[in-house]
């Protein structure tokens, strides 16, 4: 006798998901669409948590989790996603690549975008395998040293005399400029002008009071 299916029902947790889904597309409200879009996401990632339990301890490839925004997302790694398409319907797999960002797949049965996720994850560990399988990289011989001058390859202590047959890299000392030649006349500091000005300003007043009392005598 053959044994019974296992039920299919769907559990609580779905059916939760699955009443606020039909009521934000019947009030069209943006908040409950994006708490839709979560939903959604939530129950692709209910897919995947069998596949995602059977990776091996220590591989830290995967972060697989719904982050919340603007744009609700399904993180696989750092470099693929999965969001809701225009239609709020469809999943997109998207990841991202040199040539730019690419479409895995786009389907609104959340079982077989789960399928082609669990594809890139495994071919994901094969890559890792590969890698950690390869030998190591052979040490190359070192580089020979470049071709300095003498100064620079066998330096001297400070005060010391050249090898012989080695010429001087001191440069020759630079000549010392001539003496400026002091102009002829008399040269006023800011404050020996101001001093004279105020002078030349003391005299004005002082001829101005004596011609006063000059002519008040007359």
């Amino acid at each position: 006798m053959d044994p019974k299916p296992a039920s299919t029902r769907p559990g609580l947790a779905e059916t939760i998901r699955a009443i606020r889904i039909d009521e934000a597309e019947r009030t069209g409200v943006v908040v409950a669409l994006r708490e839709a879009d979560i939903a959604r996401l939530d129950i692709l990632h209910d897919r995947l948590k069998p596949v995602l339990a059977d990776i091996p301890r220590g591989v830290d490839l995967f972060d697989v989790a719904v982050t919340p925004g603007a744009t609700p997302r399904l993180w696989i790694d750092m470099i693929a996603f999965v969001e809701m398409a225009r239609d709020k319907r469809s999943y997109r797999f998207l990841q991202d690549t040199r040539e730019g960002r690419r479409v895995m797949i786009e389907s609104a049965d959340p079982d077989q975008v789960a399928e082609r996720i669990t594809a890139y994850i495994a071919r994901r560990l094969i890559e890792r395998e590969r890698l950690l399988a390869m030998p190591p990289v052979l040490d190359y011989p070192a580089l020979p040293p470049a071709d300095l001058p003498p100064v620079f390859a066998a330096p001297r202590a400070v005060g010391g005399s050249a090898p012989a047959g080695e010429a001087s890299a001191d440069p020759a000392p630079a000549p010392a400029p001539p003496p400026a030649v002091a102009r002829e006349g008399v040269r006023f500091s800011g404050l020996g002008a101001f001093v004279l000005f105020l002078l030349g300003i003391a005299v004005g007043i002082g001829g101005v009071l004596g011609l006063a009392q000059f002519a008040a005598r007359f």
